[in-house]
């Protein structure tokens, strides 16, 4: 059975994070081992919410995992509360990430042309930092533009001058990339994904809405996929195809409260 390290936070509302990667990962026949960087009562789009932050989980894993001689075929990091945590993520891909282990990186920074509240200048060099070491990172163009050094207050709605800022973006020629939630200037979203042969642009459905916890299903989903033998692009294409489904049976259009992916992954069982 492959075996994914997750780091992330752990939200009670909003079906993200560690709760999009422990169900998803798991229902792809992947054993997930969660690394917490905090306890939040919600996700941080709820209008209130208590946050227990646990600064030094990482490195204590990093520390009891290594003594039990622990591997992993798959890495996954996520939303980032704090700057001296990155430090400790990069010491545990250091420590774990094998030559045939799958660094994923969701370098969650900002959204809709705006940087998160938490994140500094210098949590962002540390962000790019990390982002280095990936083998597959899953930004949005918000974030792809931060990476780049570009504005990510004017962001494109051309697939050329995305992967001109994702060339940008970019660690080095094998790293891949899957820019998520692409809304193109005829209206149409789409995910692109970059990979060493070339790029893709993968269409989805679209109705005009955005969901919190999104991107982490996306990216948990991408990891099993590749995980499981897919190419980036057929991995990406499933990913969305996943995504598309989850928002179309989804009843609530409270954004915070996520999409109902669980209906999606009960179809597994029911084949």
């Amino acid at each position: 059975m492959k075996r994914v390290a997750a780091i992330n936070d752990l939200s009670g509302f909003g079906k993200c994070s560690l709760i999009a990667d422990i169900s998803v990962l798991s229902s792809m026949g992947i054993e997930v081992c969660p690394v917490p960087t905090a306890v939040l009562t919600a996700q941080t789009g709820f209008p209130s919410y208590y946050q227990q932050d646990l600064k030094d989980m990482v490195e204590h894993c990093r520390i009891e995992w290594s003594r039990m001689g622990t591997k992993f075929d798959g890495i996954i990091t996520g939303y980032i509360p704090h700057e001296n945590q990155i430090d400790q993520i990069i010491d545990f891909a250091n420590a774990f990430n094998q030559k045939n282990t799958v660094l994923l990186v969701d370098p969650v920074m900002g959204d809709g042309g705006q940087c998160y509240a938490n994140y500094t200048d210098s949590m962002r060099l540390g962000i790019q930092k990390l982002v280095r070491k990936a083998d597959v990172i899953t930004p949005n163009l918000t974030e792809l533009c931060i990476l780049a050094g570009e504005d990510p207050t004017e962001l494109p709605n051309n697939v050329d001058r995305i992967l001109e800022i994702a060339k940008k973006a970019k660690a080095n020629e094998k790293q891949k990339i899957v820019v998520t939630g692409v809304i193109l200037e005829k209206g149409e979203l789409c995910n692109i994904a970059i990979h060493p042969g070339g790029a893709e642009v993968i269409h989805s459905k679209y109705n005009g809405l955005s969901y919190s916890g999104t991107g982490d299903l996306f990216a948990a989903a991408l990891m099993g996929n590749l995980l499981n033998g897919e190419t980036l692009v057929d991995a990406a294409s499933k990913t969305a195809d996943f995504i598309s489904e989850s928002i179309v049976n989804t009843e609530d259009k409270d954004r915070n409260y996520g999409v109902d992916y669980e209906l999606q992954l009960k179809k597994g069982w029911e084949r």
